[in-house]
């Protein structure tokens, strides 16, 4: 069995939960042979994971840092592939230019019609199988259009020259993936529902394979989140929510199967109209012989968390309700063990430490390579999101028998259930209430580290995982209870 695996900003190039899902997939599907296709913001990446035996292929596309497709670093010298040239710009007028027009209409109107997207995308993946992209994307006569488009509408004609450039070459950047080769497969399943399933969706369409979605974390309800916070005008947020949403629902309308971690997942894909029927949740699992309990490691009052470093983790709601905690018990400690995915939002989150003075209480220790040992080291463990899928770090905490404190958001309420403390998002005074009385009862931490450890080995074991996806797997390649028509 043949399966390609699309990931968005992750494996093998950034750790975080996505990754080690991936990961630990492939190592224990060791009978299937998977390929990779991974969306990268630039070509400067390095990977991060070593690749398993069973990896046979890895495409890499970036985004940016490019200007032709063939610097693809999946693309070996010698057998690149070789389009006609668009010079005379009869095809690119001819076919291009109005195929583009209404996909784009169709992305930013707001209720968009997914049959008809279907139709121009992959009419525009056949087109760019022959013309050059970065031809094709210097008609006049193509930006013309768009520009013509934009200005008539009342809302989106407010948005400005700066916003509507910086959107225009974001999509532009976004229509590299229809140039990408893909590898023969049998089932395509990628790890998140945006712009990474568009490749998926073709060969969908082109050859019939079944695909998979697992939603981690809801993509659309992230960018909301970011949309909320960034400081576009309302016309760019406005243009932006119907561009994500157009793309989310057109991989919802081509998966045949819908696998989200958690249940909360499940609700928002009912919003986009997911049938029941398409949808099956499959929970995270974890090594429970490599997350247990290690006895003689345990530090007094000391705070773990495992996160990366961004908006969406909150670390300012965790440097303030330690500021909290420390203003009632002067000798905590906190530990941050996670990679820096936001520069900008880190030097946010050491000024605030600065201007809180609690420096000395709490250190980023970046990744770590073994979480288990940190766990353990733990008196408890804290998890301050924003937005959550089913987080590992929760699960892994769980099976090493400790207390975890955490905001009620995504599928963590259904990953502790009774086995540990939620708490409000952004809400540091709740926060550091929660972990005070934590610290301070030795005996809840106790019974509820332990209680959580069963919870793990009866829901959450990566034996259960990968069964799961080792049946749907079969069940997609026999073609047992997914219809795959051909556009």
């Amino acid at each position: 069995m043949r399966v390609l695996i699309l990931t968005e900003g992750t494996y093998p190039y950034y750790r975080g939960g996505v990754s080690t899902w991936i990961h630990n997939l492939i190592k224990g599907l060791q009978d299937v042979d998977f390929y990779i296709l991974s969306l990268v913001t630039n070509p400067f990446v390095k990977p991060l994971y070593n690749l398993p035996p069973n990896v046979k292929k890895l495409i890499t596309v970036p985004l940016w840092g490019t200007i032709w497709v063939e610097e693809y670093s999946s693309f070996p010298r010698g057998r690149l592939i070789r389009r006609r040239s668009v010079r005379s710009s009869t095809g690119v007028k001819d076919l291009f230019v109005p195929y583009f027009q209404e996909l784009l209409f169709e992305m930013i109107k707001g209720n968009p019609s997914y049959k008809r997207m279907s139709e121009y995308l992959y009419g525009l993946w056949n087109i760019l199988r022959e013309y050059d992209y970065r031809r094709a994307f210097r008609e006049r006569k193509l930006w013309s259009a768009i520009i013509q488009l934009v200005k008539e509408d009342p809302l989106y004609s407010a948005m400005s020259l700066r916003s509507f450039l910086r959107i225009l070459e974001a999509i532009k950047r976004m229509m590299l993936i229809l140039t990408v080769e893909m590898p023969e497969v049998d089932v395509l399943h990628s790890s998140v529902a945006s712009l990474g399933g568009l490749p998926a969706i073709i060969e969908k369409m082109d050859k019939g394979c079944p695909y998979l979605i697992t939603e981690h974390g809801v993509y659309y309800r992230e960018r909301l989140l970011e949309l909320m916070r960034s400081s576009e005008d309302l016309a760019s947020k406005t243009l932006w929510v119907n561009i994500y949403k157009s793309i989310v629902g057109l991989n919802y309308y081509h998966a045949d199967k819908v696998l989200p971690v958690c249940r909360f997942n499940a609700r928002w894909e009912g919003l986009f109209g997911v049938s029941t029927e398409k949808v099956e949740v499959i929970y995270n699992g974890v090594d429970v012989e490599r997350f247990k309990p290690l006895k003689g490691l345990e530090e007094e009052k000391l705070i773990v968390v495992v996160s990366r470093i961004e908006k969406l983790k909150d670390t300012l709601n965790l440097i303030e309700a330690l500021k909290l905690v420390l203003e009632e018990d002067s000798e905590v400690r906190c530990e941050v063990y996670g990679p820096i995915v936001d520069k900008s939002y880190y030097e946010l989150c050491l000024r605030r430490i600065k201007e809180l003075g609690v420096g000395d209480a709490i250190s980023f220790m970046g990744p770590t390579p073994r979480p288990e040992m940190e766990y353990n080291r733990a008196t408890l463990v804290v998890l301050p999101s924003l937005s959550e899928g089913f987080p590992y770090s929760v699960i892994e905490a769980m099976a090493c028998g400790k207390l975890v404190i955490a905001t009620s958001v995504g599928g963590v309420p259904e990953a502790l259930g009774d086995c540990g403390i939620l708490v409000p998002p952004r809400s540091p005074r709740l926060l550091a209430d929660a972990i005070l009385k934590g610290l301070r009862d030795e005996r809840l931490r106790r019974e509820l580290g332990a209680k959580a450890r069963k919870r793990v080995l009866r829901l959450f074991t990566k034996e259960r995982f990968l069964e799961d996806y080792r049946r749907v797997y079969v069940e997609a390649l026999s073609n047992l209870k997914f219809d795959t028509p051909r556009l």
